[in-house]
């Protein structure tokens, strides 16, 4: 098996990592895909990774639906998957780490204070945070502590972080300027997204990440994150949204589910109808995935808006 620059790398290893706080839809499912296929048509690894850091907002039974419909399709994991609920521990560590070599500082500020009008905006819809916290003194920091638990924050350098992804091509973002001092642990204790995964790519040596459009801001603090603690950073394809056949992003609020079209269709339609939004073939038509991992190249892939044909919509 080779990819289109005709290479075998067996020591490629990508992952999918949903998060189980419903029923994924047709657009994870096609991450899921183009994960699969792009680290497969290389002779590499692919894991799936349970991002279920929130246990309250992400049942057990909603995560084993999604690997039952990853089953169904024939990409299971390489190796159990991993769950990020099950890894305080190594988190823990991974913070001492990181703090040996950033300043991890604890911030007291409420919601209401970081969502003000003036409040700066990232480019994902977020709150660029002001560094009221950064400065303050020990005696300040124990008085605010006896009134509520903080979070904890790292501190980010004036400094860009470019690398090049392999759908929105070449990304640079001043880490102080669009990004800020962002949360590494919750004021509840729970481990924040972005050191999370972070920490789980770099421990599991993934060297290629495939996900949505909506993610891009967050590539630069994780790279940033794993160079610190000491990990290679993944070669980024951070797929465009993707849309029903009217134009509609999808949405798992919207009842939008890939359970439901792996109990009404059989795995190879859903396969082949997936080959043809994502780009891959030029007609809707079932196909195996063998055969569209041996066919496989992201040069195929399209780089805008990707509309799912009418057999992927909700009936």
């Amino acid at each position: 098996m080779t990819n289109e620059k005709g290479r075998i790398d067996k020591n490629c290893v990508g992952r999918f990592a949903p998060t189980p706080s419903g029923e994924m839809h047709a657009g994870n499912l096609l991450c899921a895909f183009l994960a699969y296929l792009s680290v497969k048509s290389r002779g590499g690894k692919f894991l799936v990774r349970i991002e279920d850091l929130d246990a309250a907002r992400c049942p057990r039974s909603s995560a084993q639906k999604i690997l039952h419909t990853l089953h169904r399709l024939g990409m299971d994991s390489d190796e159990p998957p991993l769950w990020q609920s099950e890894r305080t521990n190594f988190y823990s560590e991974k913070e001492k780490a990181l703090r040996s070599v950033a300043r991890v500082y604890p911030c007291f500020c409420t919601r209401a204070q970081l969502h003000t009008a003036r409040a700066p905006r990232m480019s994902d819809g977020g709150v660029l945070y002001n560094g009221a916290c950064r400065n303050l003194t020990r005696e300040q920091t124990e008085r605010l502590r006896a009134l509520h638990s903080p979070c904890e924050r790292v501190a980010v350098p004036d400094c860009d972080v470019t690398f090049t992804d392999g759908i929105a091509g070449n990304v640079t973002q001043n880490l102080a300027r669009e990004c800020g001092d962002f949360i590494l642990r919750r004021s509840d204790g729970v481990y924040a997204y972005q050191f999370a995964v972070a920490a789980d790519d770099g421990e599991s040596g993934v060297t290629e990440v495939v996900r949505g459009a909506d993610l891009l801001s967050s590539a630069p603090r994780q790279i940033w994150l794993m160079q610190l603690l000491g990990y290679a950073p993944p070669v980024y394809y951070h797929i465009p949204l993707v849309c029903d056949a009217s134009g509609r992003k999808l949405s798992k609020s919207e009842g939008d589910s890939a359970m439901r079209l792996v109990e009404r269709m059989p795995p190879e339609s859903i396969l082949g109808a997936l080959a043809f939004a994502a780009g891959l073939t030029q007609k809707e038509k079932p196909a195996s995935l063998n055969e569209l991992v041996r066919e496989f190249s992201w040069n195929k892939v399209h780089k805008d808006t990707i509309l799912l044909p009418p057999s992927l919509c909700q009936p």
